[in-house]
């Protein structure tokens, strides 16, 4: 909560968001993340109730929210994206019990931490709401909640890059190592993946794959065509 209007709906799925701690000063234990501020309505939208659980209606429904919502005060929500180390046995396989509508088997991705992301965990998640309070006694607020998430976001791999075929899928084109005529692109093929949105390097692989199938596969010239 920040002494400033911050009206609610006026941004809310667009962040504000900050690379500075992705390549981050010596630490006595690794964390990389980012930071994101978005706004939000949290205690501003209109209620039924007034704290003392009289019944608001009308008039007094409105004068209650716009009170709340333009009382010298705002509500932003900050989130920060962290890294965690994927294990080895992590898998992507095709389960043939979980099928789409056409009966087709899908894949079944079993993401697992590593020992050390586990044994970091704590240490990231303290970090990190140390520095929400920092930032909000900077403004002259408060934090009001914290709420860390073991939900995985921004997954990639599968089809790992690399030279050797025992410990990939792919080479550095993204083609198979199996099959020359096959070629994975983008997300797929990165060994490991960042803390925050990859949809420009997922782009610039592609375009690097795009390259390469171009040299091994050139297009034919058209046939000349006769015409009588």
């Amino acid at each position: 909560e920040l002494p400033t209007e911050i009206y609610p709906g006026m941004n809310q799925q667009h962040s504000l968001i900050s690379k500075y701690w992705m390549k981050d000063g010596p630490r006595d234990r690794y964390l990389r993340h980012d930071f994101r501020v978005w706004e939000s309505d949290v205690g501003r939208t209109a209620r039924l109730q007034d704290d003392d659980g009289n019944i608001l209606l009308g008039d007094d429904l409105l004068a209650d929210w716009r009170g709340r919502a333009t009382a010298g005060k705002g509500t932003a929500r900050v989130r920060c994206y962290y890294d965690v180390i994927p294990a080895r046995n992590s898998e992507l396989t095709i389960d043939r019990g979980y099928t789409n509508e056409w009966g087709d088997p899908l894949p079944r991705v079993q993401f697992r931490d590593s020992d050390t992301s586990r044994k970091l965990r704590a240490y990231s998640e303290e970090t990190l709401t140390e520095l929400f309070k920092r930032f909000a006694r900077a403004g002259d607020g408060r934090v009001i909640r914290v709420s860390p998430s073991d939900a995985q976001e921004h997954p990639g791999g599968g089809c790992r890059m690399g030279g050797d075929p025992a410990e990939s899928v792919v080479d550095k084109w993204g083609r198979s190592h199996d099959h020359e005529n096959l070629f994975v692109v983008g997300a797929p093929t990165l060994p490991t993946t960042s803390c925050t949105n990859g949809t420009l390097t997922f782009g610039a692989l592609g375009l690097h794959s795009a390259d390469e199938i171009g040299r091994a596969f050139p297009a034919k010239a058209p046939a000349a065509e006769v015409t009588p």
